[in-house]
């Protein structure tokens, strides 16, 4: 944002209230949904397979992944109005430019290192449903957008490691016997 701008701007998470944006102009990140995907779990457990840091090959299996959507809503905050929809188009720019979160951008430990979160537009947001939201917070009707960010939550539950055959010795000893 600071580039597209040349400024910096404040980013407010939380529900879109106007007394947390005490300053402006600045962004709000709201997260309003979060959606289990109808198809809950895969029936069965899913093999992992990976290369540790030692080079080793690490496999095992773990419970199905919860696959969720977590659905955000962006708000522009400024005095004027063109400039909430200047700072809203610069916030769909930056969305556009980075498609997802990944490396550095996911902060905690609750990622892998090769976790990557694809952030989409929502497509389905109604005039009715952003009113009532709005009304719900009892705040004015204000530029909005939505996006759609898709996690695999993984499983903690999983099997001991499992061992691959590395070697395989097969030998065969024949007794004879030698009758007079």
């Amino acid at each position: 944002m600071r580039d597209l701008l040349s400024r910096s701007i404040q980013v407010i998470t939380g529900p879109p209230l106007r007394e947390k944006f005490t300053r402006t102009p600045a962004l709000g990140v709201y997260l309003y949904r979060v959606m289990v995907h109808p198809k809950r779990r895969e029936d069965v457990p899913t093999f992992v397979s990976h290369i540790n840091a030692e080079g080793e090959i690490i496999e095992f299996y773990e419970d199905p992944a919860l696959r969720v959507n977590l659905d955000y809503l962006v708000t522009a905050w400024a005095d004027e109005d063109a400039e909430q929809q200047e700072l809203l188009g610069a916030a769909m720019r930056v969305f556009l430019a980075q498609p997802s979160l990944e490396g550095e951008l996911l902060e905690g430990d609750a990622f892998d290192p090769d976790e990557r979160i694809p952030i989409r537009p929502v497509e389905d947001l109604s005039v009715e449903f952003l009113m009532s939201l709005w009304r719900g917070f009892g705040e004015h009707l204000r530029p909005a957008v939505g996006y759609t960010c898709r996690l695999r939550l993984h499983s903690p539950r999983r099997s001991e490691n499992l061992r691959r055959v590395m070697k395989r010795e097969i030998g065969v000893t024949i007794n004879e016997e030698v009758t007079p």
